[in-house]
């Protein structure tokens, strides 16, 4: 009878982390989905606000306002402030998907000093449910409340292999090294990225200040041309119009540059997303405040 009391007091034990564990796993998910709505939020109230001021500076000023930020002056229309309030909404959805990637590489590169802990625990004939149970006592980063969320749904009392578990650490190190080879790889390639962009943004300023500029600027006459016998009505071109559409091309090239950057980088589209948005800002910097 006497042996079997501490046995009671070990399962009662168990049953309270449990139910601490369900508590606290609950909570956690609480936040992280509320954490997550606020952000999306707050995404809305941005693009709302550079919606308001720009009905506001088009009512004062007209379709086509001119903001002064600082020393220089940007020129802006009714869709140039739609585009920077989609910009800038962007912004706290790439905060969280970067903290989310931060907290998702923790957890990968401590799952092998988990494994190697739960694998030497195995030596003093631990059941897998006790060696996971003393390893949620430490310290492993993100990974450690992962860790409470699965004691409160365990229950199993198995013995452990521990040459099992050594090689289950092996391969997980293993299958890392080759993630890390693969991202050092393909890092140069996010600089290659941000270069090639520049060098198309610097060829369509060049384009859109030394010729298009100049044919705008150009009358050729109501008349038209007679050349070989055939004749050729020139117009003035729409500069704006035309500037228009190198913006849009410029955003669309980079929103898709900068997402196929993250997925190769770390093999998560989302994780582009801040690529992404800093391509769209030069653009639109350059375009609105330099073309």
């Amino acid at each position: 009878m006497s042996s079997s009391a501490p046995s009671v007091e070990t399962r009662a034990g168990r049953g309270s982390k449990r139910e601490k564990g369900d508590g606290g796993g609950a909570m956690h998910n609480i936040v992280a989905k509320l954490t997550r709505k606020l952000v999306w939020v707050f995404a809305g109230i941005i693009f709302a606000g550079i919606f308001f001021w720009g009905i506001v500076e088009i009512a004062l000023q007209g379709p086509n306002p001119n903001v002064t930020f600082g020393t220089i002056t940007g020129h802006f229309s009714f869709d140039r402030f739609l585009l920077f309030g989609g910009i800038l909404a962007l912004i706290p959805p790439a905060i969280m998907y970067l903290f989310d990637s931060k907290r998702r590489d923790a957890i990968d590169n401590n799952i092998p000093h988990l494994i190697r802990d739960i694998a030497d625990a195995g030596r003093s004939g631990m059941t897998l449910t006790r060696a996971i149970e003393i390893s949620a006592e430490r310290d492993y980063g993100p990974l450690t409340t992962e860790i409470k969320k699965l004691i409160a749904k365990i229950s199993f009392r198995v013995p452990l292999d521990q040459q099992s578990m050594e090689s289950v650490a092996k391969h997980v190190q293993e299958i890392q090294y080759l993630e890390r080879k693969r991202r050092a790889t393909l890092r140069p390639f996010i600089g290659v990225m941000y270069i090639s962009f520049a060098v198309f943004l610097v060829t369509v300023y060049l384009l859109i200040s030394s010729f298009f500029k100049q044919l705008a600027n150009t009358n050729f006459g109501g008349g038209g041309s007679s050349i070989g016998g055939v004749g050729f009505n020139f117009i003035s071109l729409p500069l704006p119009k035309i500037t228009a559409v190198f913006l849009y091309m410029g955003i669309i090239e980079a929103l898709f540059a900068g997402l196929v950057g993250g997925k190769m980088a770390s093999g998560y589209i989302r994780d582009g997303l801040k690529h992404a948005i800093m391509l769209m800002l030069i653009c639109f910097i350059t375009f609105v405040f330099f073309v």
